[in-house]
């Protein structure tokens, strides 16, 4: 499993290579939307290149409900031991086919 630490910065590097946003501009209360200029659709893609990332499915409505950067860590980083602990489905990539 990714430490903390790990999680938070490949978070934060997707942001500034996938989105252009500035690295000074990234903290825990910087609001996604208000802030960092993501709009619905980069909510979309930052929520694929999540998933890519780091091979977990996320809950799309529980993405919707996240406004900071910190909630985005958060939840992430909880999504991520969840699934290192067998807790959640990981990304579909990873889905093996039904034995016949």
């Amino acid at each position: 499993m990714e430490s903390v630490d790990a999680i938070i910065e490949e978070l934060n590097r997707i942001l500034v290579n996938q989105f252009e946003v500035d690295p000074g501009q990234i903290t825990a209360g910087a609001r996604l939307r208000d802030d960092l200029d993501l709009d619905s659709l980069d909510a979309a893609d930052l929520l694929i290149a999540i998933e890519k990332r780091f091979r977990v499915r996320l809950d799309d409505q529980e993405v919707r409900k996240l406004t900071t950067v910190g909630e985005m860590h958060d939840y992430v980083r909880t999504v991520v031991a969840e699934a290192a602990a067998g807790k959640l489905n990981v990304a579909a990539d990873n889905e093996q086919p039904p034995a016949s």
